[in-house]
C-alpha cells in the first residue's frame, strides 16, 4: 500500500480524530449507509455479515455510479469475476475461506462507526494471513507497507500499542493491524467526504482506490479531471481511471487501481452466495 501524502494538515487529523474516536454512531448526522447497514439483524452471524457486506458494496456502488463511468465498471467487474470466483479442486474459494477465518475476530472488532465493507480489503490484500508477503513492502493482514505505519505511529492520538509495538510483529498481528489500517482509511475517508466534501458513497469508493493506489494519485487525477472542466464525481473518476489503463496497458499500478473496487464488489458477492 502506498503512504499517505502530506497535503491533510495536523488540524484536520485532529478533527479526523474526534470523528474516530467516537464511541457511538451519531443517529443526528448519521449517514444513509448505516440505515443500508443496520437493516439486518444485530445478531452476528456470518449469513448476515455477508448480506451486510453486499448491501452496503450495492448501496455505494448504485449511489455513486452513472454513465460512462457505470459502463466502464461493469465491464470490469465481469472481467475480473473469474479470478474472485475461482475454487481450487477441493472447492475451496480462498476469499470465502478468508472471510469465514476471520470471522471471530470481526464479530467482536469495533469498526469505530467505519462500514462493514472495509473489511473486504483484507480478504482480497491477504485472504486473512497474518505473515503474508515481504517485509520490506507489503505484509501481513492488510499488506500495509513499513513507511504507512511509520507514519501511524508518529501521530499523537494512537494508541501506545499502536506506537510502540515492533513494525513487522503489529502488521502480523490482527487487532493492531485493523486497528492501524483504521487510521490509514480513515485519513482518506475524512478528506474525501469533509474537505473535498463528496458524497459519501463516492467518498468510500474513492477511499478503497486509494488504499490501492495511494491518495496522491487519486488527487492528481481528480485535480487533472477539474482542470479540464470535468465533473468531479466518482463514475467520472472511474472512467477517467479506466481511460488511463487504456491508454497504458503495461501499467500495472494503473490495472491494479482500475481492478480494485470492481475486485472487491465481486468479494462481497461471492460471500452473500456461499454464506
Amino acid at each position: 500500500m502506498l503512504p499517505v501524502t502530506s497535503t491533510i494538515t495536523r488540524s484536520i487529523l485532529l478533527l479526523a480524530l474526534n470523528s474516530l474516536l467516537t464511541p457511538a454512531i451519531s443517529h443526528a448526522n448519521e449517514a444513509a449507509w448505516v440505515k443500508v447497514a443496520y437493516q439486518t439483524p444485530a445478531k452476528p452471524s456470518l449469513d448476515n455479515l455477508a448480506q451486510k457486506h453486499h448491501d452496503l458494496f450495492r448501496f455505494f456502488l448504485d449511489n455513486a455510479l452513472h454513465g460512462r463511468g457505470k459502463e466502464d465498471f461493469l465491464r470490469v467487474s465481469a472481467a475480473v469475476r473469474n479470478n474472485i470466483t475461482w475454487r481450487n479442486d477441493k472447492g475451496i474459494n480462498i476469499y470465502n475461506e478468508a472471510f469465514r477465518r476471520s470471522f471471530a475476530f470481526v464479530k467482536k472488532h469495533d469498526l469505530q462507526g467505519m462500514p462493514d465493507t472495509i473489511m473486504l480489503i483484507p480478504y482480497m490484500e491477504s485472504q486473512w494471513h497474518g505473515h503474508k508477503g515481504e517485509k520490506d513492502g507489503d505484509y501481513g493482514y492488510w499488506q500495509l507497507i513499513p513507511e504507512v505505519i511509520t507514519e501511524i505511529q508518529t501521530l499523537d492520538y494512537v494508541t501506545d500499542a499502536l506506537k510502540t509495538t515492533n513494525i513487522d510483529k503489529l502488521r502480523a498481528d490482527a487487532e493492531l493491524s485493523t486497528q492501524a489500517a483504521q487510521v490509514h482509511l480513515h485519513r482518506y475517508h475524512f478528506y474525501f467526504a469533509k474537505v473535498a466534501r463528496f458524497p459519501e458513497a463516492d467518498a468510500w469508493l474513492l477511499t478503497f482506490t486509494a488504499f490501492n493506489w495511494g491518495a496522491g494519485n487519486v488527487k492528481r487525477l481528480l485535480a487533472d479531471m477539474q482542470n479540464q472542466g470535468q465533473e468531479i464525481s466518482y463514475a467520472n473518476f472511474y472512467h477517467n481511471l479506466y481511460a488511463a489503463h487504456l491508454r497504458n496497458p503495461a501499467d500495472i499500478s494503473l490495472k491494479a487501481a482500475v481492478e480494485y473496487v470492481p475486485k472487491l464488489w465481486n468479494i462481497a458477492q461471492l460471500l452473500h452466495k456461499s454464506n
